[in-house]
């Protein structure tokens, strides 16, 4: 095994020797993993640092949770099938990260993929290796930058985490043989869906397939164009692809997701880096408290979203002493509802982007021919920079994908639209690519559905048909 893996190893000593200064020098000598923490209850978990790069080229240690199926003693044939690649969703807690499973009960996605080299009935998704990385930011990295959707870099940092995980599995006392057959699979919804694309190509174009014995994607309801989907959020009125929502133009039903997006374009592009939240929003909306929310990286999006409705209640006063009425607030935020069920809790919220953008921003965007440029290169003014940055973020452009993709969508999904896949597969018309249009619930139910059904064989002729050779 430790042949197999020294592939890996090229790109980040390749980088690391960009460096030419004494301090980058010294830390080419501390590029070595460390275990953190491990159990074996059934199945391995554990979890480990590893070394990377940020989004400034410089020596990072990053996080992340490892997952293996442990047969019983006596089953001498057992052997690893797959390695699956986890990309986690979208999230603002450093407690909900892969790495703090053990200390939290919120992880619904970490939960599901520790869950399937225990239960799974598919026999590659249980006979498996699960890699899932805390994303730049999170676990040993809090104190970090998270750069949110910055595609390239969460790729190459995913991929570094594989390589530092699989050597550390192939030095555990109860390390199972792996099949001649086994692959290696990436698998994500939403953000984590993006970023499974993302390090499928960012596989692909380093030559690491063939080593890794790379099988494709399994992705769902993913923003794979950060355009379309503002555009979607601007000019949609509810009856897009077919099907009726509750979305109506100009609103955004997961407001969380505009800022996490636009803050991840200013830190992790040089080019954006003499603009700021406030160019991009408005003073009402930043005084809710939401950059220092990420920034301090204590509130999931849920206790997020509950505080924005407590505000349509009482008001709020900011920092500087503004004060803003309930009714005020509900401008802002003009949907809002609690919902709870046995074991759930689901705060949600739509806000009035005419409120929550600034108006020059705001008036651009609502321009659809604007949403028919090309944004290549960045020159300065702050609305064609954080454009040029959101395209390219794109998964889409760019790159022929040569293994396959299985990609799963709602046509009601409000937050991450349907446009996502239609411009990827549009853009890709040659490529191995099967797409199911997945259910007819929003956004958090579909994912929460997506995760279940791993469990399961609802995806058994999809997952089949990825596994299988070419």
């Amino acid at each position: 095994m430790k042949k197999r893996l020294l592939f890996l190893l090229i790109p980040v000593l390749f980088v690391a020797c960009q460096k030419e200064d004494d301090e980058n020098q010294n830390t080419r000598q501390e590029q070595e993993y460390e275990i953190l923490s491990y159990t074996d209850n059934g199945s391995i978990f554990l979890t480990y640092s590893y070394p990377t790069i940020d989004q400034n080229g410089n020596y990072i240690r990053l996080s992340s949770a490892l997952m293996a199926s442990t047969p019983a003693k006596e089953d001498s044939s057992a052997v690893i099938k797959s390695v699956i690649i986890g990309c986690h969703i979208t999230i603002t807690s450093d407690a909900e990260c892969p790495t703090m499973l053990n200390t939290s009960a919120s992880i619904n996605d970490v939960i599901i993929m520790n869950t399937l080299p225990k239960s799974a009935k598919i026999p590659e998704l249980k006979q498996s290796i699960v890699i899932m990385p805390d994303y730049q930011g999170y676990g040993i990295s809090v104190q970090d930058i998270h750069p949110y959707l910055s595609q390239e870099l969460s790729g190459r940092q995913v991929a570094d985490a594989v390589h530092y995980g699989l050597l550390i599995y192939d030095n555990l006392e109860n390390a199972i043989p792996f099949a001649d057959d086994w692959k290696t699979i990436c698998l994500g919804f939403s953000q984590g869906g993006a970023v499974a694309l993302a390090t499928q190509r960012y596989i692909e174009r380093n030559s690491l397939d063939e080593e890794l014995h790379f099988a494709g994607t399994f992705c769902g309801d993913g923003p794979y164009d950060l355009l379309e989907t503002l555009k979607y959020y601007m000019h949609d009125d509810g009856n897009s692809y077919g099907v009726q929502t509750a979305h109506t133009k100009g609103t955004i039903s997961m407001p969380v997701a505009l800022p996490l997006i636009v803050k991840g374009m200013l830190d992790s592009h040089p080019q954006m880096k003499n603009h700021d939240a406030s160019d991009y929003f408005s003073k009402q909306f930043l005084d809710t408290g939401i950059m220092d929310w990420f920034q301090e990286k204590q509130k999931s999006t849920m206790d997020i979203a509950k505080a924005w409705i407590d505000m349509t209640e009482n008001g709020l006063t900011a920092k500087d002493g503004t004060v803003y009425s309930p009714e005020q607030m509900k401008s802002l935020f003009p949907v809002h509802s609690f919902t709870q069920t046995i074991t759930v809790k689901d705060f949600n919220v739509t806000a009035d982007l005419s409120k929550m953008l600034n108006p020059d921003l705001f008036d651009y965007l609502n321009d659809p021919s604007n949403f028919e440029k090309e944004y290549r290169n960045f020159n300065g003014d702050k609305i064609q920079d954080l454009m040029a940055a959101l395209e390219s973020n794109s998964t889409v452009k760019g790159w022929e994908p040569a293994h396959k993709i299985v990609m799963l969508h709602s046509k009601y999904d409000t937050v991450v639209p349907f446009s996502n896949l239609l411009s990827f597969t549009g853009s890709h018309p040659d490529a191995d690519i099967r797409t199911v249009y997945y259910g007819t619930k929003d956004h958090q139910k579909t994912g929460a559905n997506f995760f279940l059904a791993l469990l399961t064989t609802t995806f058994s002729n999809e997952l089949t048909w990825l596994f299988a050779e070419k």
